[in-house]
């Protein structure tokens, strides 16, 4: 009997199989008595702490008895995305204009089906402005001479199923081509791992969207596409029977006339996603509280997933605190750290708060280099051994280290790093760091 089978690295869940995971996780954690669950609640991380004591409030208005923290409060709310069922554009638009999200242009469509002769102009140029076009033409089957694209910026792809497009491809060219972002795109895209929209017009960012070659034909379809940056307002000119499309820098607006029964659907894509706008400041905050940011490039559940080991590791007393200390003492003597007087009883959460997220490299330009110190910093810290911080990434499913032939490659990196570190712009105290934690993972070269 043949059965067809699907590796996890190549599946794609579908809304109703994420829902159901996590439910069924929830669920089972809750029956276990692991975990006290309060959906619908709010909480408000100003509030004042008495003897550990946390209020939340309910949303439909029953009372909820304070909750004790007995180890940390987590902090789960500050890469938060601001999707567009849940901001309003961040401009004006007058009152008799079509402006619907994504989620109901697909409720629209399942309710009433396709209102003939509509045209749409999608607003943005992020995954969910992608995704929003693909759908137009593949399950609503709208002709792209119907649909607009208002691209404020082009952005890089990250194309999917090509043997160099995996999360790690980007970090990774950045320091191939000394840290030269547009040299590390380039290649990339002659690679084929990157993909974008015009190879005419020269994308100015990368936030890590995933498409399909499929997918990114479909886009290509779009033959009407404005380039003039960001939409400022959205004006109805009942007088002139047209709606006023302005723009940033006073670029020239877009006339859409209403005569002869003209429609249109503004589809709004233009949230901010995870760059929220809040303020990520440190993960291991206090003995009392961790924030969960990013360690890694995506996908994100690996950032989390590792900060739990590490904050499971500081608890039950396996990190290797010793060198952290080690670390710490270099930046300390060259880079004018001021460490408490008493830097050899530092805490497991000391060393946390000032190695992870808080050792950059060569200043902002290096930024994306932040991914590979930090996978570094968590293998050599997790635990006295190196190896089981890094034999953990290999069995987590979560991580690439997971899939069959995929090498982790951080002692060549650091080592590339150093050598590299005129180029770089690396302070002494950085290259000493870093070959110090080079040293420390050599029994991983080759891995």
């Amino acid at each position: 009997m043949m059965t067809n089978l699907t590796l996890p690295w190549n599946h794609r869940a579908t809304k109703k199989e994420i829902l159901a995971y996590f439910k069924k996780i929830v669920d089972g954690w809750v029956r276990k008595g692991q975990v006290t669950y309060y959906p619908r609640c709010v909480y408000d991380f100003k509030q004042e702490i008495k003897d550990n004591l946390h209020y939340l409030s309910s949303l439909n208005g029953n009372r909820i008895d304070p909750v004790k923290v007995n180890v940390k409060l987590v902090n789960g709310v500050l890469g938060e995305c601001k999707v567009p069922s849940r901001c309003s554009v961040e401009f004006p638009v007058d009152e008799g204009v079509n402006v619907v999200t994504p989620n109901e242009l697909y409720q629209n469509h399942h309710r009433n089906g396709n209102p003939m002769g509509q045209q749409y102009i999608i607003l943005g140029a992020g995954k969910t402005a992608m995704d929003t076009i693909v759908y137009l033409q593949t399950q609503m089957k709208i002709s792209p001479d119907l649909i607009r694209w208002i691209i404020p910026n082009d952005v890089w792809m990250m194309i999917r199923g090509t043997s160099h497009g995996h999360p790690w491809s980007y970090p990774r060219a950045v320091l191939k081509c000394n840290g030269d972002i547009e040299k590390a795109c380039a290649m990339l895209s002659n690679q084929g791992s990157f993909g974008c929209l015009d190879d005419e017009v020269q994308p100015t960012r990368f936030r890590f969207p995933v498409v399909g070659k499929d997918e990114l034909l479909v886009m290509r379809k779009i033959r009407n596409v404005l380039r003039r940056g960001r939409v400022t307002s959205i004006k109805m000119k009942q007088e002139n029977k047209v709606i006023v499309v302005d723009f940033e820098s006073e670029k020239q607006p877009i006339f859409l006339p209403l005569e002869h029964g003209q429609k249109y659907t503004f589809v709004h894509c233009t949230s901010p996603g995870p760059f929220n706008g809040n303020d990520q400041k440190e993960l291991f905050v206090s003995e009392k509280e961790l924030d969960l940011v990013l360690l890694f490039a995506p996908p994100i559940s690996l950032s989390m997933s590792c900060l739990a080991k590490l904050e499971s590791a500081r608890r039950e007393g396996t990190m290797d605190i010793e060198f952290g200390r080690k670390l710490l003492m270099i930046k300390s003597n060259n880079c004018e750290l001021e460490l408490r007087s008493d830097e050899n009883h530092l805490t497991e959460n000391d060393i946390l708060k000032s190695l992870l997220c808080g050792f950059y490299v060569g200043g902002d330009k290096n930024a994306m280099l932040q991914t590979i110190i930090n996978l570094a910093m968590f293998i050599a810290l997790v635990d006295n051994d190196p190896m089981v911080g890094y034999k953990w990434l290999t069995v987590n499913r979560l991580s690439m280290l997971a899939v069959p032939g995929f090498k982790c490659g951080i002692y060549d990196d650091l080592n590339e790093m150093v050598v590299k570190r005129e180029v770089l712009g690396l302070s002494n105290c950085e290259s000493e760091m870093l070959t110090l934690l080079s040293n420390r993972l050599s029994l991983l070269e080759g891995k």
